[in-house]
């Protein structure tokens, strides 16, 4: 029975913090002054054991709904979760009636992703959506919930994937769910906290000494601004495409990453950007690249530091990274954005007798911007530790007899010390 009760739940800001307030269980009477009170409403029910809420403003399309609207939209549910229980299928009241079916989805989906990354990852996202879009007997997108994409999960991994490649396909068709339904952060049907703890399988692809001096050789000066940007802070895309003027700390030599909302003089959302999870922090920059990026400033007035002409976020920081790879004469299917990212955080572990900074792991999280419970940091150490384990090799090979004309001798000892949980070498480049 407890599937079938519907509430009405407020949410108010107590000392500037939002949080929940009066509940109101069905059913219920107001006097006319009580129902005409507004404030920002939710429907409360149960999917078996999880709680359902529904913005009553988002279902009314209006800005401050009053309580009596609320209370004809809760008599609404409740009615249908009661014809549910009685086997009856009838349309959910408070569902908007444009919904949108699930291949229509995928296809538009696939679509903005083949137009927005590189096509290694429109070819990961159009074989799970095809592969979950074949399988699914769900006919909208707002019918994907969590019960049904852990059921996906173990139809994949019955059909030979491990875990992890499951969670991940999870983690795309949640995507499209948010993208779709326009969802905000952390809204959508899973989240990672969901899938427990994703340890990436095998060392992460990153860039070589060549492959960066032959890419930002073949850069313009704006686009190797834009790319040491993204490069040197070990940004993620939507971090760059969103960097304010603000966010660009000329006396403490950083640049931050914050969520912020933007809208024109009308009232009108012209951009929003909510950071991940733990990942609002302020990462320290060469003054190189800081002057660089003051200088590059003052050539425009808008508030966004890399922006389109008319000042709105430059979604096409991958198809102008293709034309730069081309110039450059390198292949095109081993560049992608996240690599940058990938290549500092190691270059970061990297000890400094490798030609690193020897930064310790904790810190290098920090700088990353990864959550808390994140197993991604291991995947750079494990890299850093394989380069460590070959140089040490050379070096003691270094160390033995050699005859006359054998390689050039050792140039000093190596001292690994452990130090926060991370690896922190000292000495001096072996090779």
């Amino acid at each position: 029975m407890s599937n079938r009760k519907v509430s009405i739940i407020e949410r108010v800001k107590r000392s500037g913090k939002w949080s929940w307030g009066k509940k109101w269980d069905l059913p219920a009477k107001f006097t006319l002054k009580e129902g005409s009170r507004q404030g920002k409403f939710y429907l409360l029910w149960y999917q078996g054991n999880d709680k359902q809420f529904t913005p009553v403003a988002a279902v009314k399309r209006e800005k401050l709904p009053d309580l009596e609207a609320a209370l004809r939209l809760a008599k609404m549910k409740q009615r249908h979760l009661e014809d549910a229980a009685d086997g009856l299928d009838r349309p959910d009241p408070i569902k908007p009636l444009n919904r949108v079916k699930i291949q229509e989805a995928v296809q538009k989906f696939v679509t903005q992703i083949e137009l927005t990354q590189n096509p290694l990852t429109h070819k990961v996202y159009e074989q799970n959506l095809r592969e979950y879009s074949e399988w699914t007997k769900l006919t909208y997108v707002d019918q994907i919930d969590k019960n049904h994409l852990f059921e996906y999960r173990k139809h994949v991994m019955d059909g030979g994937n491990g875990r992890l490649t499951a969670d991940w396909k999870l983690l795309r068709i949640n995507k499209m769910v948010k993208v779709t339904l326009r969802l905000d952060h952390g809204k959508g049907p899973i989240k990672k906290s969901d899938l427990g703890k994703m340890k990436p399988n095998g060392d992460p692809d990153i860039y070589t000494p060549q492959e960066l001096q032959a890419f930002f050789g073949a850069c313009k000066p704006v686009e190797h601004l834009r790319y040491s940007a993204l490069r040197e802070p070990a940004f993620r895309k939507e971090e760059l495409m969103y960097l304010e003027r603000d966010d660009v700390l000329i006396s403490q030599q950083m640049l931050r990453v914050s969520s912020k909302e933007r809208h024109d003089d009308d009232g009108n959302l012209v951009y929003k950007y909510e950071a991940k999870s733990d990942s609002e922090r302020d990462v320290p920059i060469s003054r190189e690249l800081l002057e660089r990026i003051v200088r590059h400033m003052t050539s425009h007035q808008h508030r966004l530091v890399f922006c389109t002409r008319s000042g709105k976020p430059d979604t096409h920081l991958w198809d102008k990274i293709k034309s730069i790879v081309k110039r450059a004469k390198l292949d095109p299917a081993s560049f992608n954005l996240k690599k940058f990212r990938a290549t500092q955080a190691t270059e970061w572990l990297r000890p400094k007798w490798l030609g690193g900074f020897g930064y310790d792991m904790p810190t290098v999280k920090r700088l990353l911007g990864h959550e808390k419970d994140s197993d991604s940091i291991w995947s750079y150490v494990r890299r850093v530790e394989n380069e460590i384990l070959v140089g040490e090799m050379n070096k003691e090979k270094e160390k033995a007899p050699l005859p006359h004309d054998a390689s050039r001798p050792t140039k000093g000892p190596v001292v690994v010390v452990s130090e926060g949980g991370g690896v922190v070498v000292t000495g001096v480049r072996a090779f």
